[in-house]
């Protein structure tokens, strides 16, 4: 791989990896806090955060002039519909099955390239995609039949192909303004989503809307799940993903459980497991196998022996 291209993926790691810490800091939040509250909250101070530095760095002429609607809308409906559909998904079926449609957004990744991008499937690309799924499948930790597959499971994909979508949307759409100005405004977009569905929670009762414990504890929780885990790992992975291409990226995302896996064990002490760590493997094969392009010319001088 060229260093730019190292760099790329190296963007989409990080930010995969920053994104994963956040998990382990939401499963102690949600024992205090409604999702639904935890969600509006991390979208709005991440967009708090986000349009200051923007406009300070850029200007406010660059945000006046810059696509809003359009990069609202795209917000809206990727990060935050696709945000609270994974929950809803998760809700009517179980912890494990979002996990396992999580692992085939590589699959929403090539289609949406080839049809937006018009991207030629190569047989390495091909090759790669197939490693990322098979190791993105390992690397989750769990069975296939463990999943409760039923319509939590079809709105759960559908969660995944938004944020597929969104990626490439954000990235290409928006190109005319800084990787910062792009994750601000999807970002704004998805504050408004999470906002929407929390006052009709709260209008109609339908819980997971109170607001958790906010000692020094739960603060740093905080700090880690929303500044750490989405305002930084996002604006990166905008920047990665506008380079590799949501294709590439998406691989990325595949390893989030083995990050997970990792984080737990060195800060609560849970088991190592070989399962993931060998789907982690694979999935970065499957990284690497897909951005070689030397695959064509040993295919080329095969024919040519033969």
């Amino acid at each position: 791989m060229k260093n730019t291209t190292l760099k790329n993926n190296f963007a989409c790691f990080v930010a995969m990896f920053l994104w994963a810490i956040g998990f382990p800091a939401a499963e102690v939040l949600l024992e205090t806090w409604g999702a639904l509250s935890l969600v509006f909250y991390r979208f709005l101070i991440t967009v708090i955060i986000l349009f200051p530095l923007w406009i300070f760095l850029e200007g406010i002429n660059v945000f006046f002039s810059s696509p809003i609607k359009k990069g609202l809308r795209i917000g809206f409906l990727g990060w935050g519909l696709g945000a609270i559909l994974l929950l809803i998904g998760q809700k009517l079926s179980d912890p494990v099955t979002p996990t396992i449609c999580a692992a085939i957004m590589p699959i929403f990744g090539t289609i949406i390239e080839v049809i937006f991008d018009k991207r030629k499937l190569k047989l390495n690309l091909i090759i790669g995609v197939s490693f990322a799924l098979f190791g993105g499948y390992l690397a989750t930790g769990v069975n296939l039949v463990d999943g409760n597959f039923n319509l939590g499971t079809i709105i759960c994909i559908v969660s995944v192909i938004l944020f597929a979508w969104c990626t490439r949307a954000s990235t290409k759409e928006l190109d005319n303004i800084s990787y910062i100005g792009q994750t601000a405004l999807t970002m704004f977009g998805g504050m408004l989503t999470s906002l929407v569905f929390l006052c009709l929670a709260l209008f109609f009762d339908l819980g997971e809307t109170r607001i958790g414990n906010l000692d020094s504890f739960n603060f740093l929780l905080l700090f880690i799940f929303i500044f750490i885990s989405q305002t930084i790992s996002q604006t990166i992975w905008i920047w990665g993903a506008g380079r590799l291409g949501v294709l590439l990226a998406s691989f990325h995302s595949n390893a989030v459980p083995f990050y997970v896996m990792l984080i737990l064990l060195v800060l609560f002490g849970n088991d190592w497991s070989w399962y993931q760590a060998l789907g982690a493997f694979i999935v970065g094969l499957g990284v690497i196998i897909a951005q070689t392009n030397k695959w064509g010319y040993f295919i080329q001088i095969n024919k040519l022996e033969k």
